[in-house]
Order: C-alpha cells, then sequence, then structure tokens
C-alpha cells in the first residue's frame, strides 16, 4: 500500500470514526476521570536573565483515555481566606497594562500543551522557564493547569453526574535583584483573639460593670481579658506579610495556667502568605489529658471531660518564626464551664445545709454506729 496523501487521508478519517464509534462506550462505562500531578508546586529562587527547565508528570488513574489541554496563568489570594484566585493578567497597575517584567504566566512556555493520557498512563510535560531581564523583584505566581477536553456526549442527559478534574502546579517565583533586600521584620500579627461568639460576654460585662476590671483604654480592647466556657477554644490569628516574597510562618500555641505549667500545645503548620496579604484562619486548642484516662474511657466521656477540665485564670501564648525571625504575642483569659461547676456548687451547698441543719442527729448517729462497734 503506498501512503500518498489520499490514502494518509483515509487512515486518519478511519481512525477517527473508530474513535468516535468506540470511545463513548468507554467512557459512559467508567468511574470518574482521576488525574494527579508530581510535583504539586515548585519555588524557585531566580535571577533575572536566567533559564530553567523543569517537567511536570501527570497521571491518569481512570480506566479510559483523555484528552488534556495544559496551559499557564497567573494567580493570586483572596485576603483573610487565602483561597487561590486565577486571572489571565496581573492586577492593573498604574501605567502598566500588560508588562512582561510583571506577569510570569508569560515567563513559561509549554513544549507538549496537547495530548492525551491512556489508562494508567504517566505523561512528562516539559517546561522551558526564561526570566525576562527586566523581572521585577519580589514574588511573581503562576499556575500550569491541566484541563480535560471531553467530548458532549460525556454529558448527555441522563447520565450520572460527572465532574472534570481540572488540576494544578503552583509555580512560585522570588527574583532575587542584587541591592533590593527583603523586609527585615515581614511576619506581622495583626490579630490573636479568641472569637466573641465563644465567650461568655454577659458575664464580662456584668464583671466590667461591677468591679471595674477594665479601663476606658482596655474596654475598647475586650481581647486583653475574655471569659469562655470550654477548655477547648478556637483561636482567631491573623498573619501579614509585609515583604515583596512569600512568607512561610510556623509555629505553636501554649496554654499556660497560673503557675506558668503548660496544660496543652497546637502546632500551627507551615502557612504560605503571599506579598502584602492577610491570612486568617483558626488555631484549634484541646487541653492535654492524662494516657489512663485515654487507655480506659470511651471517647465520648473524654470529650465531655477535655471540654470542661480546665477551671481558672490562663494564659495563651503563640509563638511564630520565619526563617531566623520569631515572633511572640500573649493574651489572657478565663475559663468559667457553668454548667458544670454551678450544679457542682449547689449539691455542695446543699450537702454542708444538710449537715449543719442535722449535725446533732449526725453526730448522734455516728456515736451509736462506733459504740456497736466497740
Amino acid at each position: 500500500m503506498r501512503f500518498n496523501q489520499k490514502n494518509i487521508f483515509k487512515i486518519f478519517t478511519l481512525l477517527f470514526l473508530i474513535s468516535f464509534l468506540v470511545l463513548p462506550f468507554l467512557v459512559k462505562g467508567a468511574d470518574e476521570i482521576k488525574l494527579f500531578v508530581s510535583p504539586e508546586m515548585f519555588e524557585l529562587k531566580v535571577k533575572r536573565g536566567e533559564n530553567l527547565e523543569n517537567k511536570i508528570k501527570i497521571l491518569n488513574s481512570s480506566e479510559v483515555p483523555v484528552p488534556i489541554e495544559a496551559t499557564a496563568t497567573n494567580f493570586g489570594a483572596q485576603e483573610y481566606s487565602g483561597t487561590i484566585t486565577f486571572f489571565e493578567e496581573p492586577a492593573k497597575r498604574v501605567g502598566i497594562e500588560d508588562d512582561i517584567s510583571f506577569n510570569p504566566r508569560k515567563w513559561i512556555q509549554i513544549q507538549n500543551p496537547n495530548f492525551i493520557l491512556d489508562p494508567k498512563e504517566t505523561v512528562g510535560v516539559d517546561l522551558s522557564i526564561n526570566i525576562p531581564d527586566d523581572a521585577e523583584p519580589g514574588g511573581h505566581y503562576a499556575v500550569v493547569l491541566f484541563e480535560p477536553k471531553l467530548p458532549s456526549f460525556y454529558f448527555e442527559t441522563g447520565a450520572a453526574l460527572k465532574t472534570i478534574p481540572k488540576i494544578g502546579v503552583l509555580i512560585l517565583f522570588s527574583v532575587e535583584v542584587e541591592g533590593v533586600k527583603g523586609a527585615e521584620k515581614p511576619l506581622v500579627i495583626s490579630e490573636f483573639i479568641i472569637p466573641e461568639e465563644f465567650r461568655l460576654q454577659k458575664m464580662e460585662n456584668f464583671l466590667t460593670n461591677v468591679f471595674g476590671l477594665f479601663q476606658k483604654a482596655q474596654a475598647e480592647n475586650r481581647e486583653l481579658f475574655s471569659i469562655v466556657e470550654k477548655s477547648e477554644l478556637p483561636f482567631t490569628l491573623g498573619i501579614k506579610n509585609e515583604d515583596i516574597f512569600h512568607i512561610k510562618p510556623e509555629g505553636k500555641l501554649s496554654i499556660l495556667n497560673s503557675r506558668g505549667k503548660v496544660v496543652g500545645e497546637t502546632e500551627i503548620k507551615e502557612t504560605t502568605v503571599l506579598p502584602g496579604k492577610t491570612r486568617k484562619f483558626p488555631v484549634e486548642f484541646k487541653p492535654n489529658l492524662p494516657d489512663v484516662l485515654k487507655k480506659y474511657l470511651p471517647a465520648s466521656v473524654l470529650s465531655a471531660i477535655s471540654r470542661n477540665l480546665l477551671f481558672g485564670k490562663y494564659k495563651a501564648l503563640l509563638s511564630l518564626r520565619v526563617d531566623n525571625d520569631i515572633i511572640n504575642k500573649e493574651i489572657e483569659f478565663w475559663i468559667f464551664p457553668w454548667k458544670v461547676v454551678l450544679p457542682f456548687s449547689l449539691f455542695t451547698l446543699l450537702i454542708l445545709f444538710l449537715i449543719i441543719k442535722y449535725r446533732q442527729r449526725i453526730k448522734s448517729a455516728f456515736l451509736v454506729l462506733f459504740k456497736r462497734k466497740i
């Protein structure tokens, strides 16, 4: 058979018809499409004019072939939540529309952006990264997205709910320029409080009015003094990055009693904060329980003990670290588990009342009891 232009056209037409007829049955009988990438993120410290080569591996773990399109786009993070936001162009700046020095997606060339992943196949996608000579110093952030390009019959009416797993690899550039340094103190703790909904605010107000526990300045800053009911607490932590590069703070939260003894600690895992952004998130605390209780008591009982274990005045000590910079902050608070304390107190008062009122009868009963034993 001669492979002239006419025969080649017939072969491609036949292959297309076969795939069009067979692929719908494969997709209909398959589970959801599952894709995995490795690595999930690149952190690159680069210099102006530098050229890099990198590779991303993508795995199709489903049972059907999947056409893939790879694209590069920029990303940022929403204030406070840190949720990633994708956008085609960098944020508009004064006098700058589409400047490549600010636009990291244009630094990335994908060598093989369109391909088909066979079932259980892994493909390597090559990246060429070219840092422009006038790249702006600081952090720049892009993502390589892998999106399945599926035929319309995959979503035909009557079929089960289908999802398309759009997956990406983050690329965090730190452009280092001679003479340009980052902030000496990039990390700022913008907020460290116990949320109002977990505080006994009526009791705080009552004690404020009766005993004058607050000065006027303190009354405007209620995190200086808090009363809570539960020993298990969510603290709200706000971290601000004042650097031109991203930072990755980590540390711990320690709770100390009035004698300075640690009653529990919570690890704060490494968190990425982009330049100029503030991240807010809860830090959950639970007191330490003796191992003997964990060994013999059921989970429901342990949970009840943990929620009502602590009583009195405590100090929350926050310690965060970025590289060699350590920053600390502390707040004081009181724990008053009134749903446990009040019934116990009433029961104790009742017992004391009965003992005092009937002390003569109780004394006589004890004398008679001990005489019989003698």
